[in-house]
This record gives structure tokens, sequence and C-alpha cells, in this order.
């Protein structure tokens, strides 16, 4: 499956530090080379959000400050800064995270972060509510990757890319301020996160009969 080719070492926009990289999405710098401290304030904050949803009212706050944290570690490190869509792209990094911790349980009875918290499911920016069919796109993604990884059909990695790049595409037209080729690494770190969801529930739970 062809992806739109670029020359390598183009900037993707003007002050980034994404270079537009041709070919396969997934031999690509990922989105963490770039600021991979925004990987540990998005683990950070989805535990936080987890406790909060246990019943830890107080935990809503720390969620907060490290979803902040991560948006302005993933702008420092890209060096694109749109505030919107980094808000749309990090609070889904940490829900799809989150998801890892609520497996076990309804999570339907779980309390909601009140508004004005970016973490509410109502919050306008939410990516799933912008662009649902990337959102579709994305859980697309993570699928084709697990299923790669556990060696079925060849053709689930070309598949996984495609939905990346189409997610990508979706959101660029709602989010312009952050470049394309940005996005793409975006997509594909969503997709992986699902990907290992969708890993960790297939696993076994420790003394657990086959």
């Amino acid at each position: 499956m062809l992806f739109p080719s670029a020359e390598s070492e183009e900037p993707a926009a003007p002050g980034s530090r994404i270079v537009v990289e041709a070919g396969d999405i997934l031999m690509r710098r990922g989105l963490t080379d770039h600021a991979p401290a925004a990987l540990v304030h998005v683990i950070e904050a989805a535990k936080a959000l987890e406790d909060f949803r246990l019943g830890h009212s107080t935990a809503l706050e720390r969620a907060e400050i490290l979803l902040d944290r991560a948006i302005a570690t993933f702008q420092q490190g890209t060096g694109e800064h749109d505030e919107p869509a980094w808000q749309a792209a990090t609070v889904y990094m940490v829900e799809l995270w989150a998801t890892r911790y609520s497996a076990a349980r309804l999570p339907a009875f779980d309390p909601a972060p009140p508004p004005p918290s970016p973490l509410t499911p109502a919050h306008p920016l939410r990516l799933e509510t912008v662009s649902r069919e990337a959102h579709q796109h994305l859980l697309d993604a993570g699928r084709c990757l697990e299923r790669t990884a556990r060696g079925l059909e060849s053709m689930n990695t070309a598949r996984g890319q495609h939905h990346m790049y189409e997610a990508a595409r979706l959101l660029h037209d709602q989010f312009d301020g952050l470049s394309m080729s940005l996005w793409v690494l975006i997509c594909r770190f969503c997709a992986e996160i699902q990907a290992e969801n969708l890993r960790l529930l297939k696993t076994p739970a420790p003394g657990a009969t086959a």
C-alpha cells in the first residue's frame, strides 16, 4: 500500500522539528523520539485519571496537571504548538492508556470529570467527537497492529498504516495547526497504544488456565 512520497529531511512546517519522511509509517522516527518525556506524563496522567475514577476526587487535579505537562512537552519536542490540536490528541492518548486499567470493570459506572475539565466526556475538543471517523480508523489501526504482532494475515501491516494515514488526514482537516506529518506520527502513537491494550486483554491473567 503506497503513501504520498516526500523528500527526506524536508521540514513539515515552519519552526517544526518534524521532518517529512517518505514511505512506511512504521519505519519513521516516532513521536516519542521527539518528546520522550511526554510519554511518561501521558502514563502518569492516565494513572491519575484511573485514581479519580476509583473515587479519589483529588486525583483529577493531578491528572490535569500531568496532561498539561504532556502537551507542553509535545509542543517543545516537536516545535509545533497548536494548543487545541494538542489538547484533543493528548487527552485521547491519556484516555486510551487509561482503558487498560479499567478493563476488569464496567467503566460506565465510573464518575466523569465535570466541566470545564479537558477530561470531561462532554468537552468539545474530544478527538472522538471532532471526528468519529478518525477515531474508528485509529481503533482499526490498533487492531491491525495487534494482529500483525501475532503473525496473522500479512496484509495487516499495510491496512494498519492505511488507517493511520486516513485518521491523520481527517484530523488535519479539523486541526491544520499541526502539520500532516505530525498528525501521522500522533496517529501511529495512538494506534500503538491501542494495539498494546488489545494484546493485554488477550493475555491470560497470572494463574489462569488456558
